[in-house]
């Protein structure tokens, strides 16, 4: 049998959010506009190539913050880029590509997920907080499960962390099929 890995995003609701984390917020869409504007000064689509330009420059701009935020701008910023030269070329992009939402791209460095005690614990440039989230249901089946990349999204709604978990799962030979047909008003189900 073979195996294949799943991949699943579960969001997570956090209860109070620290006024620290206005400030992380801002920093980071300052710095990935930074790097957006560097790579379209420098016509610069390889991350590896803007993180190796930038880094260090960007490591004395901001002593105080987590070394692994540097790394995930300069992510964000090269696919931001990369979408807006997409754009472009099909004339549907104009000016200068702008980063304007509250959204912070996290590697698995940078938070820990405790589904147990129902808590984040973020790294931030004052040290580690520790956050409580709301539990829901369907957070208990991603017990066990391998936790990925991040991202912490700020809406009207709060302050949410959607978090991507991965699973290896044998994948079976199937024995006959069934066919789907959703219509408008009903289902039809057809099995061998």
């Amino acid at each position: 049998m073979s195996s294949e890995t799943i991949k699943l995003t579960a969001r997570f609701k956090l209860k109070e959010v620290s006024e620290g984390l206005d400030d992380l917020f801002s920093t980071y869409r300052e710095i990935v506009n930074f790097l957006i504007t560097y790579a379209h000064e420098n016509n610069i689509t390889s991350f590896y190539r803007l993180k190796k330009e930038t880094y260090k420059n960007l490591r004395e701009r901001y002593p105080e913050l987590p070394s692994h935020y540097i790394y995930t701008t300069c992510q964000m910023a090269t696919a931001i880029y990369k979408s807006y030269r997409k754009r472009k070329r099909k004339g549907k992009a104009n000016g200068k590509p702008l980063f304007k939402k509250d959204v912070i791209m996290l590697d698995d460095h940078l938070f820990k997920l405790d589904l147990e005690n129902k808590t984040v614990r973020l790294s931030t440039p004052r040290g580690r907080i520790a956050l409580e989230f709301y539990p829901a249901k369907y957070h208990e089946k991603f017990r066990g499960w391998k936790i990925g990349q991040a991202w912490l999204v700020r809406t009207p709604k709060g302050v949410f962390l959607n978090v991507v978990f991965s699973k290896e799962v044998e994948v079976g030979k199937p024995e006959g099929f069934v066919g789907v047909d959703l219509n408008e008003n009903n289902v039809t189900l057809s099995s061998k």
